[in-house]
């Protein structure tokens, strides 16, 4: 149940690609949107999705779409009160139609100190730990993000990880989609 402090506050739904109602969710959205416009979108994946609470719950789910072969990344609002048996799609639209080949996205920063960003860094850390038998870096905090919206998206960061006493500055590339993947990480410098 919502307090009154929660009401309005936007909030990360965390493993929203696993989640079988914001799937639902985003499957009744595509569905709406090919009903209204006689479009013969296919539904493939969520991406991410946020929550607010208001008179019921927005939902802000982005995911991806197949038209044809071509995928496309949308947007999508929908606004459920449950106690009204309640569903509308608000928004459905295209957010990246250039998602067809992993890199053809542009490369924008995003906020570093939001949580999902600051889980990404502690999971590149610990699947470098898994990686390299001999390390045991702790993870301190991402410094710096960069995100581009490709099959999925990839992170940029950099982070900050202590390797004993001392602390060192490490870049490491994070590619989600269906599940995360640490694909790069590397020592930048060390850290003053």
């Amino acid at each position: 149940m919502a307090t009154a402090k929660d009401l309005g506050g936007i909030t990360i739904v965390h493993g929203a690609a696993n989640n079988l109602e914001i799937e639902e969710l985003a499957r009744f959205a595509v569905d709406y949107y090919n009903k209204k416009h006689n479009a013969l979108l296919e539904f493939v994946t969520v991406i991410s999705a946020k929550k607010q609470v208001v008179s019921g719950i927005l939902y802000y789910i982005t995911l991806m779409v197949k038209n044809g072969e071509t995928k496309i990344v949308y947007e999508t609002k929908v606004w459920v009160r449950e106690w009204l048996n309640s569903k509308k799609v608000l928004k459905f639209k295209v957010v990246d139609d250039s998602t067809t080949e992993v890199g053809t996205g542009e490369i924008k920063d995003v906020p570093a100190d939001t949580p999902h960003i600051q889980n990404l860094g502690a999971f590149a850390v610990d699947q470098y730990n898994q990686d390299n038998k001999n390390a045991n870096l702790k993870f301190v905090r991402v410094i710096h993000a960069k995100e581009q919206v490709v099959e999925g998206f990839l992170y940029y960061l950099t982070l900050e990880a202590k390797d004993g006493k001392s602390k060192n500055l490490y870049a490491a590339k994070v590619w989600q989609l269906d599940s995360t993947e640490l694909l790069e990480f590397n020592r930048v410098y060390d850290a003053l």
